[in-house]
């Protein structure tokens, strides 16, 4: 049986965490295609740090990016997606435009 190293371990809970930051540092009214490039960034800087802590290969980077993408993707639409907190965070913790006191024409 294999077991997971702490980098490894770390890395997967980070990446199921991942579409809840996504959410919170993307506009509610952003596309999807912005938030998906914005959750492919974050899972490469993530890989890119346990493979920086871990001195390991660059090509397991590659593929543990790859993987913890897919991860993060199915995690959000398996469960945060239907449960709606993605939803909640995008409507109520990030302002679309910044309120003034000038009127725009």
């Amino acid at each position: 049986m294999t077991e997971f190293s702490w980098p490894e371990t770390v890395t997967l809970l980070v990446q199921v965490v991942l579409p809840l930051l996504v959410a919170l540092v993307t506009k509610a009214s952003a596309s999807a295609s912005v938030k998906a490039v914005s959750l492919g960034a974050l899972t490469a800087v993530t890989n890119f740090l346990v493979l920086f802590a871990t001195a390991s290969d660059w090509r397991l980077l590659a593929a543990n990016t790859f993987l913890g993408f897919a991860v993060s993707v199915a995690v959000y639409f398996g469960l945060w997606k239907p449960t709606g907190l993605t939803a909640v965070l995008s409507r109520y913790l990030v302002v679309d435009e910044m309120k003034t006191g000038l009127a725009k024409n």
